[in-house]
């Protein structure tokens, strides 16, 4: 499993962040990932699924963290600043612009425009058809194309929002 971990490591800790916005939590899914991919090895079949299993791990472990966040916790104050990463990846603008997608659509876009993994593996991942999951990955991209051009992000940027067209 230490293999797997430097191999997919940081690449689950950004998605788990991509997810739930905040490090911290981020953190504690990406070690419960690896923890439960531990226990539950026996169930994989084959090393060629691991990448897809161990991202489906994370997202649901990503999602029950939102339902108890959204049922047990009160909403975080933005001016506390426990969602942002020391060295972040992801421009405070996107960041929340990535607030406004539901956690579902904020994990496919991860996928597909960060991961840039292929229908094929996000049907594996999610258990959809490539079909459904091309429309809500189009719905979830101009969402953001529209919230990112209305707050003027990108038009201050060289690459805009072109960049995950």
């Amino acid at each position: 499993m230490d293999e797997e971990i430097k191999l997919y490591g940081n690449a689950i800790l950004k998605y788990c962040f991509g997810i739930l916005c905040d490090f911290h939590e981020a953190q504690d899914a990406m070690q419960e990932t690896f923890a439960r991919a531990f226990f539950a090895r026996e169930k994989l079949k084959s090393q060629e699924n691991f990448k897809a299993w161990i991202y489906k791990i994370a997202y649901n472990i990503c999602l029950n963290m939102l339902r108890k966040r959204r049922f047990f916790y009160a909403p975080a104050n933005e001016n506390e600043g426990s969602y942002q990463m020391d060295e972040p990846f992801i421009d405070s603008v996107l960041l929340d612009a990535l607030l406004i997608l539901p956690p579902k659509d904020r994990a496919l876009f991860y996928n597909r425009a960060v991961e840039d993994m292929d229908y094929s593996q996000l049907e594996a991942l999610y258990s959809t058809r490539a079909a459904t999951l091309r429309k809500r990955y189009e719905r979830a991209k101009n969402k953001l194309k529209n919230y990112l051009l209305e707050t003027g992000f990108a038009e201050n940027t060289s690459e805009g929002v072109s960049a995950y067209e």
